[in-house]
C-alpha cells in the first residue's frame, strides 16, 4: 500500500515573495490535498456521520475551530509584516478557503467532476487581497 501525504505542512509567510504568488502557490496546493480521491471518501464518510448526530458534529466542528491551518499562518505572517491590515487570521483565512472550496472542491466532492477554473483562483487571491490590502487599516 502506497503512503500519501494528506495533510500540507505549515506555510510560513516569506517577505522575499509576492503575498499573491505566495496564497496562489498555497492554495493549489490545498486543493490537491482536499481533493484527493482518499480525502474525498474519508469526508463523503465523516460527514454522513456527522449529518446523522448533531452532537458529535458540533463536537467536531468545535474542534475543526481549533486548528492552526497552514493559510492561517501565511495570512498570520502577512499580517504581522505590514503586508496585509490587521485582523482575525483564521477569519480570513476562513474567508479565502471559502471562495476557494467553491470552486475547486464542492464541484469533485459533489458531482464528482473538476469543473474549468482557469484563472479562478487568481480571481479569489485578488478578491481577499482587496479587502485585506494593508492600505485599509488606515482608512478605517
Amino acid at each position: 500500500m502506497i503512503e500519501r501525504n494528506c495533510v500540507m505542512a505549515p506555510v510560513p509567510y516569506d517577505a522575499d515573495r509576492d503575498l499573491k504568488a505566495q496564497l496562489v502557490d498555497a492554495l493549489e496546493q490545498s486543493v490537491i490535498v482536499i481533493t484527493d480521491k482518499e480525502t474525498l471518501g474519508l469526508n463523503r464518510m465523516v460527514n454522513a456521520e456527522l449529518l446523522r448526530d448533531l452532537d458529535r458534529a458540533q463536537a467536531f466542528y468545535a474542534e475543526l475551530t481549533t486548528h492552526n491551518y497552514p493559510i492561517t499562518q501565511l495570512i498570520a505572517g502577512a499580517m504581522e509584516a505590514g503586508t496585509m491590515r490587521k485582523a482575525d487570521p483564521s477569519y480570513a483565512a476562513s474567508q479565502l478557503l471559502g471562495l476557494v472550496k467553491t470552486f475547486f472542491f464542492w464541484p469533485v466532492y459533489l458531482l464528482g467532476e473538476r469543473q474549468d477554473t482557469s484563472g479562478i483562483m487568481e480571481d479569489c487571491v485578488n478578491m481577499f487581497l482587496s479587502h485585506y490590502a494593508a492600505d485599509k487599516e488606515a482608512a478605517q
